[in-house]
């Protein structure tokens, strides 16, 4: 399993626009979510399910993962289309133009790893505003086509209890990075349903996995599963 932890909703910020809006009041709850890239550039598939805090749109470059990782880090991108992965690594200088104005979307899977000469692990930290909406959605190609995913919101889950796995059409396949291991690992939906194993997976906080529906492409809505913000 993923090495990792969860500080969320480190303050909520009361703001009150008096001048502009009297009597209206708003509410942000920061969160803080620790990442762990494991020495010896061992690949962790993760998510940022914090929301930028000064726009709807999460840019890889602007992020604090991004930002924070050390030289010679990589990261990777699924692209759905090519069914491939793509991406680069950070110089002395940074990150690629590519790979820095790669856009995120929620509920987005990818690949970040550090570098390969690296003795120790490193932490990275994922900053941003949790999420309020009521619902977020991901797309998924469907047709047998693999998609990256991850829960779009700040919060662990099993994955057989999902609507994700419920929905899914029989023949659909769903596969977990391990980590230690360095592959993938998982199975596909019966007539009976998934195996076990797959059912009792649990998806950590920001960890990002892959499903290969059957059917046809959907929208993977998921409930928000706090009650604040």
């Amino acid at each position: 399993m993923l090495i990792l932890s969860l500080i969320v909703a480190l303050a909520g910020i009361l703001a009150a626009s008096a001048q502009e809006q009297p009597g209206v009041m708003g509410i942000n709850a920061v969160g803080y979510i620790k990442k762990t890239l494991p020495p010896g550039g061992k690949f962790v598939c993760m998510s940022i399910p914090l929301e930028d805090m000064a726009t709807n749109v999460i840019v890889f470059g602007q992020t604090s993962v991004a930002q924070g990782a050390p030289a010679g880090s990589e990261a990777f991108f699924w692209d759905v289309d090519h069914q491939s992965w793509s991406g680069g690594s950070k110089g002395g200088k940074g990150w690629s133009v590519a790979v820095s104005n790669q856009v995120i979307s929620v509920g987005e899977g990818f690949f970040l790893k550090g570098a390969g000469d690296a003795a120790s692990p490193v932490d990275v930290a994922i900053k941003g505003e949790v999420p309020s909406s009521a619902t977020l959605q991901r797309a998924i190609p469907g047709s047998s086509a693999f998609g990256t995913l991850a829960n779009p919101y700040p919060s662990s889950f099993q994955f057989g209890t999902s609507s994700l796995a419920r929905d899914a059409a029989v023949g659909s396949e769903a596969f977990f990075w391990d980590v230690d291991q360095q592959s993938w690992s998982g199975g596909s939906k019966g007539g009976k349903g998934w195996s076990v194993a797959v059912s009792n997976q649990m998806v950590d906080v920001a960890e990002g996995f892959f499903l290969k529906e059957a059917g046809s492409g959907k929208t993977w809505q998921t409930e928000k599963p706090y009650t604040w913000p």
